[in-house]
């Protein structure tokens, strides 16, 4: 009789541990889900970013080769220039040393890419300005159009300093995606529609 007990003792602890077991395992199936939507989300979002940078073999202006001090330095020393044959050779270095200094993200990857394409057309607007058979009418044009350009620049070198330094807390002249700027169909509009 004890036998039986025993038997039916084991048998009946074997069933309810079988059971606890069944059920705890659908709540693991359930947070890893959870988590696995959590982890699609961010990468899904426009807005999440990460440097990416390979700062490997930048040595350029004393500074930290990080991202951060990077972009620091070139919001605070592009801007510096009032002269107009300045404005692409400080904007072209920035866009230079861009091999070094990346990020992942959407929003943010599409405001570097209007810095890069102000640059380009800062460049075709010094090249046309270089010609020596314009009108004068056209030169001051050009000449125009190249200072709102580098303006444009230095405003969105100053927005992504202040999304990549302050966590997007600041004063920004709204050029950028990334903080939803109110100027940026502005911008987009300039550079692409011209």
């Amino acid at each position: 009789m004890k036998l039986i007990k025993l038997a039916s003792t084991g048998i009946l602890s074997i069933v309810l541990l079988t059971g606890c077991t069944n059920l705890a395992a659908p709540q693991q199936k359930e947070e890893s889900k959870v988590e696995q939507v959590k982890a699609v989300a961010e990468v899904n979002d426009p807005k999440a970013w990460k440097d990416v940078s390979t700062p490997e073999g930048f040595n350029e202006y004393g500074i930290e080769p990080t991202l951060k001090a990077w972009i620091a330095f070139h919001a605070e020393d592009v801007p510096k220039t009032t002269d107009v044959n300045e404005y692409y050779p400080r904007a072209k270095r920035l866009t230079t040393e861009y091999k070094y200094f990346r990020v992942q993200g959407d929003d943010l990857q599409k405001d570097f890419e209007n810095l890069n394409v102000l640059q380009i057309w800062m460049g075709h607007l010094e090249y046309v300005l270089s010609r020596q058979n314009m009108l004068e009418s056209d030169r001051e044009k050009f000449n125009d159009d190249l200072k709102k350009s580098f303006q444009y620049f230095t405003e969105m070198l100053h927005d992504l300093d202040i999304v990549i330094n302050y966590d997007g807390k600041g004063k920004t002249f709204g050029l950028t995606r990334q903080l939803d700027g109110n100027k940026v169909k502005e911008l987009e509009s300039y550079l692409y529609v011209n």
